[in-house]
């Protein structure tokens, strides 16, 4: 057994133990809300959630490892929790290998996922024996050749989600039947190992088929790799871009993609490892986040009628909320819009703005959404905010980043420090399952 991923877990700070019996994270809620305004927002991070979604992954895709992309949130009750349970890691730079290695986490289950890497962070790279790493270009080829020629390389092919939050193909990934075939061959002549085919359709993608059709075109790669260059290629990176919100399932993403693993990468034709890049689907339905109205301004018309109720919270969209469609327009991607909690379902709504706290015009949540009145000290509560707010966060007019408190059943929590990293997905199954289904 690992004990070093047992010490990092006791060492976590902030983190509540809920009884078995316990019953949903909105208690919790209620009880925070009950007990007054804070000053600063705070983030509920939730990690039985986390565990019901591994859980999920193993089940839809049991021939996907997952590899978690770091970047999405970076907390350590996260990073910790998945450690304990198994998963890869994928790590964009040598802060976030250095995080992973310090958890125990060894570098076989690193796969360094940037195309681009400076010369001194594959120096760190090579130090410490993460030899995997993918890159897309001749110029980071020759460079991996010339720094780091033990590096096992995994060529990052461009297939992108047609409707997709961000499109990352413009940046990374090169065309996989023309320059991918040139850089196998030039690969093969400056002795360099290509193990394998990576492709990322963008993150929070809407188009759950682009996976299907990814696999396909990373078959084509892995055919002329054998057929043209005698190369045997036997690691297939499916990236991220999964749905991880409450009301997102991603049953649609696993089934094409284990449609396409069936149709291209039967188990009886080649043994390849085949993982994944998932951010989003572990961590957004695992943080709620709670702000608090500091501000109101009632907006009326010429007959004195409410023409706009308008609110200022002390969290915005430099902060945790931040705008995703600053980046590109999508009619199916909505503002954070708040919840309507239970209680107030039923009172008179009004067409609402709220403000983040910032001096910046810009800095608006949400706009003309039905809403209920709302004073000042009242809570107003966002929920699937644990992909990328707090790793996007900024303290931009001084105002600080919300405050993290975990919780985790006390039962999980005994078992996360049970669980030995080797057979780990047998044993996720076997352990966590039956605490999962005596939940309420």
């Amino acid at each position: 057994m690992d004990t070093r991923q047992d010490i990092h877990l006791s060492e976590l700070k902030n983190v509540t133990l809920r009884s078995a019996t316990a019953g949903p994270l909105e208690e919790e809620i209620q009880r925070i809300i009950a007990a007054g305004s804070r000053e600063h927002p705070l983030h509920l991070l939730d990690l039985d959630d986390l565990v019901r979604k591994h859980l999920v992954w193993l089940r839809t895709m049991p021939r996907v490892t997952p590899f978690y992309a770091v970047k999405c949130n970076d907390d350590p009750a996260i990073l910790a929790t998945l450690a304990a349970l198994g998963t890869g890691f994928d790590c964009a730079s040598e802060a976030e290998i250095r995080t992973m290695l310090g958890l125990g986490v060894t570098p076989d289950r690193i796969i360094f996922a940037h195309p681009i890497k400076s010369v001194q962070a594959l120096a760190f790279a090579k130090a410490h024996g993460i030899r995997r790493m993918t890159f897309d270009n001749e110029c980071e080829l020759e460079k991996v050749a010339r720094e780091y020629p033990e590096a096992e390389l995994v060529l990052r092919i461009r297939h992108d989600s047609d409707r997709v939050l961000i499109a990352l193909g413009k940046k990374f990934g090169c065309d996989a039947r023309g320059n991918g075939r040139q850089l196998l061959a030039r690969a093969k002549q400056l002795g360099v190992s290509v193990i394998g085919v990576s492709f990322h359709v963008g993150c929070g993608s809407l188009d759950a088929d682009c996976f299907y059709h990814a696999i396909a075109s990373a078959r084509s790669v892995f055919d002329y790799a054998r057929d043209e260059l005698g190369m045997r290629l036997w690691l297939l990176d499916v990236g991220g871009g999964f749905p991880g919100d409450n009301d997102k399932p991603i049953d649609e993403y696993a089934q094409a993609v284990c449609r396409g693993l069936e149709e291209f990468f039967p188990d009886d034709k080649d043994e390849v490892f085949v993982l994944g890049e998932p951010g989003r689907f572990y961590v957004g339905s695992a943080v709620t986040l709670l702000t608090t109205v500091q501000g109101k301004k009632v907006v009326r018309d010429e007959a004195d009628n409410v023409h706009q109720m308008m609110y200022y919270i002390n969290d915005g969209v430099f902060g945790t909320l931040f705008d995703w469609l600053s980046l590109r327009e999508i009619k199916d991607l909505k503002r954070a819009v708040p919840l309507v909690r239970k209680e107030r379902q039923h009172e008179r709504t009004f067409p609402t703005t709220i403000w983040g706290p910032t001096c910046d015009s810009t800095d608006i949540v949400c706009e003309d959404v039905e809403y209920p009145e709302h004073h000042i000290g009242d809570y107003i509560v966002f929920e699937n905010l644990g992909a990328y707010g707090m790793t996007f966060a900024t303290n931009f007019n001084g105002f600080p980043k919300p405050s993290v408190q975990t919780y985790i059943k006390e039962d999980m929590w005994n078992m996360l420090h049970t669980i030995a990293s080797k057979d780990w997905k047998q044993k996720t199954l076997t352990f966590f399952e039956g605490i999962l289904e005596k939940a309420p």
